[in-house]
Parts: structure tokens; C-alpha cells; sequence
């Protein structure tokens, strides 16, 4: 499953890319002045949606779903943007002289193929960017995609620590009182003091009644034992 959302977006950014280039002209041609054409409504309007769907929707969907996988989708398209701007300079070389071999001129071709491929979209963004933004934009798809997801994560993070220790049953306590002072920190780990009763110092006393009445019985006995 996890595969299946890398390949869809992969393959997604290509076919849209590739729409434009089969029924538009390219505008953007490696080693080349692009030729001055007018751009639709149509195309400008898909071209925004394009921008848009490449640089916040899938990348925030994809931090908030915690789907990496569509982000790794974006990193990998735009990485595959960026190789022909990466080998085709130090290319220039083996191609300019006679002895260019047959690998090194089809391997240029397919590079300068994917470079027009990846600006094709964002060639209506000429009127509205200017030429030099929308023509670097394919190399930005890498770093947002995953710059979003890590940043989008970080905060979600410590906005879940934050609340966490809002919610945290010992931060109630009154840190200041005597008795709370050295146990709040700990009240996790060590076992709250019980309150104990005092002992009571010295012997008990005991009723006076009870030790009164005895003199008593005895004299009464004393008493009438003469008589009898």
C-alpha cells in the first residue's frame, strides 16, 4: 500500500507534465532561448492548479495524514527534474566534439527530453512570474515536499507535548507551600507522605471513682463484723 501511493504520485506528476507536452508547444527547451507564444486561460488556470497541487496540497495532506510515501512520490519527481540540469552542463564537452560517442548524444537527448517535459507546466507562469521564477520552479518540488512534511511534523509534535503537559494532573498543586515544594517534581516516582498521629507522652489516668469506692466496701465490712 505503501508503494502504491509513491508510484501513483510519481506517475501522476509525469502524466500531467506529459499532457502538456503533447498538446502544447514547449516553451522551455535546454540550451535554448524559449519562443514567445500566448498562453491560454485554460492552460494558465491548470498551471496554477498544477502549482498548487505540487507545493501545498499533496505536501500538507501528506504531513497531516502522516503518509510519507506521497512525499517521497513529490521528492522523487523532482529529482528526476533536476538530472538534466545536474549531468547536461558537464556534458557540453563530449557533445561539442567530433568525437561524441552515440551514448553520450542519445543520454543527452533523453535528459534535454525530461528537462522540457518538467518546466512544460509552468510555462504559463511566464506572464504572471516572469521567466527566470517558473523556470527554476521544478528544482524547489524536491526540498518542499520533504521540508514540509519534517517541519509540519515537528510542530505537530510539540503542540501534542504542549497540551500534554497542560493536561498533566500535577501541575495542579501548589508549588509553593512547604509540604508540595519538594515532592512536585518527583510525585511520579516517589510515594506520597501519610499523615500520622501523634503519641500521646506520659501514663494514663485513670477515673477516680473506681479507686475511691474500694476504700469504702472495705470499712463497711470492718464495721459490722463486731456485731455479728
Amino acid at each position: 500500500m505503501r508503494r502504491d501511493y509513491f508510484i501513483c504520485v510519481f506517475l501522476l506528476c509525469i502524466c500531467v507534465s506529459l499532457f502538456y507536452v503533447c498538446f502544447l508547444p514547449l516553451y522551455f527547451v535546454y540550451g535554448a532561448e524559449p519562443v514567445p507564444r500566448e498562453f491560454g486561460i485554460l492552460e494558465s488556470v491548470l498551471s496554477w492548479v498544477y502549482i498548487l497541487l505540487i507545493f501545498i496540497v499533496l505536501p500538507v495532506y501528506a504531513a497531516y495524514k502522516k503518509r510519507f510515501w506521497i512525499s517521497a512520490g513529490l521528492a522523487a519527481y523532482g529529482v528526476l527534474a533536476s538530472i538534466p540540469v545536474w549531468f547536461l552542463p558537464k556534458m557540453a564537452d563530449k557533445l561539442a566534439g567530433e568525437d561524441a560517442s552515440i551514448i553520450s548524444v542519445a543520454w543527452a537527448f533523453l535528459l534535454k527530453s525530461i528537462y522540457g517535459m518538467a518546466e512544460a507546466p509552468f510555462a504559463a507562469l511566464v506572464p504572471a512570474l516572469g521567466k527566470r521564477l517558473p523556470e527554476a520552479l521544478p528544482r524547489w518540488i524536491m526540498p518542499v515536499s520533504l521540508l514540509s512534511y519534517a517541519a509540519l511534523r515537528v510542530i505537530r509534535y510539540y503542540r501534542n507535548a504542549y497540551i500534554a503537559e497542560q493536561l498533566d494532573p500535577a501541575k495542579a498543586l501548589d508549588t509553593t507551600s512547604i509540604e508540595s515544594s519538594g515532592t512536585v517534581g518527583s510525585l511520579s516516582t516517589k510515594p506520597v507522605r501519610k499523615a500520622t498521629m501523634p503519641e500521646v507522652l506520659g501514663t494514663v489516668i485513670s477515673a477516680p471513682g473506681k479507686k475511691a469506692a474500694a476504700p469504702r466496701e472495705e470499712g463497711s465490712n470492718r464495721s459490722k463484723s463486731p456485731a455479728e
